[in-house]
């Protein structure tokens, strides 16, 4: 394979682009004794193939996984949506903080007279304005995050697909 191509299918590799089959071929390079010295870091990556190829549940996987099924089916709603609240909490705490570290974050004393500090002032006078520009914001970032999330989930299910398929072959 020449390293044009090879450098083409690694872009659309990191860019999770890459067909199965497109995914093979790097996976035979790299399986290959001599790579060209500036993809030699890369070939750890390809290696998990023949890794998790030879992976094997135990022998009572099935019973497990059930089991936990059976106990998440049975874990009380209340507990289930506080897994939801907590993980929303902990988003928009971290979000608070990072927008409450460059007003709180020491000065360098010898930079310390230079520095003309700057007056917080609202942007908005009318709390319904505000209010409206949160929601906005909040909705752009919530179409953000669903973005990630379907984007995350194909490569989950891209990667399932390749697992099962290598688990085939």
């Amino acid at each position: 394979m020449e390293q044009a191509e090879i450098k083409i299918l690694l872009e659309k590799y990191w860019e999770a682009e890459t067909t199965l089959e497109e995914e093979r071929q790097l996976a035979e390079y790299f399986r290959q004794p001599a790579v060209a010295p500036e993809w030699e870091p890369i070939r750890d990556v390809f290696a998990w193939r023949e890794d998790e190829a030879a992976v094997r549940p135990g022998p009572d996987f099935d019973r497990q996984m059930m089991r936990r099924i059976g106990e998440m089916e049975q874990a009380p709603k209340i507990q289930r949506i506080s897994v939801r609240f907590a993980a929303a909490a902990a988003i928009l705490l971290c979000l608070g903080i990072s927008l409450l570290i460059p007003s709180i974050s020491p000065v360098p004393r010898e930079s310390a007279p230079t520095i003309a500090r700057t007056a917080v002032t609202d942007t908005y006078t009318d709390p319904q304005q505000a209010l409206a520009a949160v929601r906005r914001a909040l909705l752009v970032a919530s179409s953000r995050m669903n973005e990630g999330k379907s984007i995350t989930q194909k490569n989950i299910t891209r990667l399932h697909d390749t697992w099962q398929t290598a688990i085939r072959d």
